[in-house]
């Protein structure tokens, strides 16, 4: 992908919120379980009250604005990284999970949902061998031999 075309699309950012409040209650209504931004998001005390996760690169109090309206539905999306990130741009597809907590969100492509399962189903029963052998005084170092290599 030419390095412009990434140039061009950070240019394009939008400081304002694309994303609020009433956008959390018409998707919830509509069956949706929470929503993961590529933009900035507002209105985070009523994304709250609704128990509806929001995930976004940033917030602002700035309200949308008349050219920021979804394009397109359904189709592959491209999301380059903030600022100089040395990370490449990563396209999502239909069909592909989006997984998010906390700690940040992840794409999982279609193609290795199964494979992902897996994997995260070992490394989920390694760390917690790992948090036990830690509570009970082992150190990190030594657990981490034990358990992970």
């Amino acid at each position: 992908m030419p390095s412009d075309l990434s140039a061009q699309a950070r240019k394009l950012e939008s400081k304002n919120a694309v994303w609020g409040g009433l956008m959390s209650a018409g998707a919830q209504a509509r069956g949706a379980v929470g929503v993961i931004i590529s933009g900035r998001c507002r209105d985070v005390n009523e994304h709250r009250s609704l128990a509806f996760p929001v995930f976004a690169r940033g917030r602002s109090t700035l309200g949308q604005a008349p050219f920021t309206r979804p394009s397109s539905i359904n189709v592959p999306l491209i999301i380059f990284p903030e600022g100089a990130a040395k990370f490449p741009a990563v396209t999502i597809h239909p069909g592909d999970w989006m997984i998010a907590d906390g700690d940040g969100v992840v794409c999982v492509p279609n193609s290795l949902q199964a494979q992902v399962i897996e994997l995260a189903k070992k490394a989920k029963d390694i760390d917690s061998c790992c948090m036990n052998d830690i509570k009970a005084g082992k150190g990190v170092k030594a657990t981490f031999r034990a358990h992970r290599g």
